[in-house]
Formats: structure tokens, sequence, C-alpha cells
């Protein structure tokens, strides 16, 4: 029984070295997110506002921006609406 239990731990061990392996980049990509977010250069705001405009193209195709454009237009719409009743 003792075997069984080494070689559970063995395997679990495996496991969790893989798994600090494969997730080692990613801090590496957070760490830069966080510096993004926080704007710690001055370069940070336009390189985001192109990346941004990189992505519109595939988020159009997908109709993802005409999407959120209809929920923007609705919301207005209803804003002016209260607002005309406001006045009236």
């Amino acid at each position: 029984m003792a075997e069984g239990d080494n070689r559970s731990s063995n395997l679990l061990a495996a496991e969790t070295a893989s798994l600090e392996e494969q997730l080692q980049g990613w801090g590496e990509v957070m760490l830069m997110a966080d510096r993004v977010l926080r704007w710690e250069r001055a370069w940070f705001p336009p390189a985001i506002m192109v990346t941004s405009l990189l992505l519109l193209p595939g988020l159009n195709q997908h109709g993802i921006i005409s999407k959120y454009i209809g929920m923007a237009k609705r919301e207005i719409n209803k804003l002016l609406k209260q607002k005309e009743k406001k006045n009236e």
C-alpha cells in the first residue's frame, strides 16, 4: 500500500512541476500587463491604442463591434427620450 501512495505522490509532484513550468511564462506576461495597466511608461497608452486598432477588423468580422454599437445606440436613444419627457 505504501508503494501505491509513493507512486501517487510522485505523479502529483511531476504534474505540479509540469504545471509550474507551463505557467512560468504567464508570470512574465502578467507582470508586463500590470505595468501597462499602471501606465508606467509614457508610450504605453499609444501602444494600447495601436494594438486595439489592429484588433478591430477581426472583432467586426464576428459582429462584436456591431453588437456593441447597436447597444450603445439603444442606450443613447433611451436617454434622449427620457430627456425629452423631462423637458415636456
